[in-house]
């Protein structure tokens, strides 16, 4: 088992359909904790958070890359332009999420990433070609029905801005998922440690010009914790799971964020959500498992 993930992530094999699924459902795991990890900050502003999760996760992401490099050393052919703007897309999709949690509910900003799916199936589509199987339309019907539960449970929108932030993320991940399938010479850290690193820079410059940089030792414990442990393993696993996996399943397999992340914001600080999104989450990661487990067996 830890032989195949260490093939895998040295580029000497592709894992089965099946690991694919566990990674990327993994990685949407370790995702959720994100917006507990924010909510928990007692003054760290938006930009000042998203800082030490960048810097963070760049360092964790550079030991990764030295730990890795008699196995599986980073090639040129691997930075490329397009491994360079999932990157950039990455850094994107990191910051408008902070930034649309600063302006509302968790709840809000989690659920409109619902939409991923349908992005993730129309980009494969028109750009890579790819056949959307049955199995991936009946679960993704299954969520939407489950998304529309937790709407008429009766969600806060919040601000214009931060719905409008959040409303972008599964348009711009349906982008990134094309760009890692069609990347050459695909490596799982390269997209992840690019991100990184525009993510620290350009927060850095945010944070210095709105307030400044340093924050009490408890946030930008949070802020480390949430770019060096959250990204930094969540990231690698997303992309080489992502390698296994046709693109319109990954948005689905990764609404395990979308389920998980309210609750732990609903067991602390306390953000209850009414059980109608209880519901309809229960609804949503049903139809991840289901996708999962009638999985073909030549896979």
């Amino acid at each position: 088992m830890l032989t195949l993930l260490r093939d895998a992530f040295a580029g000497r094999t592709v894992l089965p359909y099946l690991w694919g699924v566990a990674l990327v459902s993994g990685a949407g795991v370790i995702f959720s904790f994100t917006a507990l990890f924010f909510r928990a900050t007692e003054q760290a502003s938006d930009w000042q958070f998203l800082f030490y999760r960048g810097i963070s996760a760049t360092f964790s992401l550079s030991v990764l890359v030295y730990l890795r490099r008699n196995s599986r050393p980073v090639k040129r052919s691997a930075v490329n332009a397009r491994s360079l703007l999932a990157g950039v897309l990455l850094a994107a999709m990191s910051m408008l999420f902070i930034l649309s949690l600063a302006r509302t509910t968790v709840a809000t900003a989690i659920f409109l990433q619902s939409a991923a799916p349908f992005s993730g199936a129309f980009f494969g589509w028109l750009l890579l070609r790819e056949r959307v199987e049955a199995r991936t339309w009946v679960a993704m019907a299954a969520a939407v029905v489950g998304v529309a539960i937790m709407v008429g449970a009766g969600l806060e929108a919040g601000s214009s801005t931060g719905v409008l932030m959040a409303a972008l993320l599964p348009v711009i991940f349906g982008l990134y998922n094309v760009l890692i399938k069609t990347a050459r010479e695909s490596d799982p850290l390269v997209p992840a440690l690019v991100g990184s690193i525009v993510l620290a820079l350009g927060s850095a410059v945010m944070a210095a010009t709105n307030g400044g940089i340093p924050v009490s030792l408890r946030d930008a414990l949070l802020g480390l914790a949430a770019g060096g442990v959250l990204l930094a393993g969540g990231l690698p696993m997303l992309n080489l799971g992502h390698l296994s996996v046709p693109t319109a399943q990954v948005s689905l397999l990764l609404l395990t964020e979308v389920v998980l992340a309210p609750l732990w914001v609903w067991i602390w600080p306390g953000e209850k959500p009414a059980a109608g999104i209880l519901i309809g989450g229960a609804i949503v990661l049903s139809a991840v498992v289901a996708l999962a487990l009638t999985a073909p067996k030549k896979r």
